[in-house]
């Protein structure tokens, strides 16, 4: 018998068990497609380009040549507001993954309710 067909007898018990199942396994597929999150951000001239994973960590950096004729500090500054953007994106985009679990729906049902 699998663990998730035990019941405990109590009527209201057993639903609340089914349902917390229900959204636990509807948030792990939320997290599972928040994997696929990539933010980017590109400096004006796209001679510098950043990606980042949803946590922020740099994924990729292309830095095209002619970026190199920069002043040093001035390329790091740009590297570094772009990361900083890039994250933002990836935020954005997490959210929009996760917001149909989050929000209510128009019955006015708890979130992660969207039946």
């Amino acid at each position: 018998m699998n663990k998730r067909d035990v019941r405990t007898g109590d009527p209201d018990l057993d639903r609340l068990m089914t349902e917390f199942q229900s959204d636990s396994r509807e948030f792990a597929d939320v997290i599972g497609l928040t994997d696929d999150v990539v933010g980017q951000a590109a400096s004006r001239d796209d001679k510098v380009r950043v990606r980042v994973s949803p946590s922020g960590q740099m994924l990729a950096l292309h830095i095209d040549p002619r970026a190199m004729r920069l002043a040093s500090q001035d390329l790091a500054e740009i590297i570094m507001d772009l990361s900083r953007q890039a994250t933002e994106d990836a935020a954005r985009r997490v959210m929009d993954v996760a917001r149909p679990f989050l929000q209510q729906d128009e019955r006015g049902s708890e979130p992660g309710r969207r039946r």
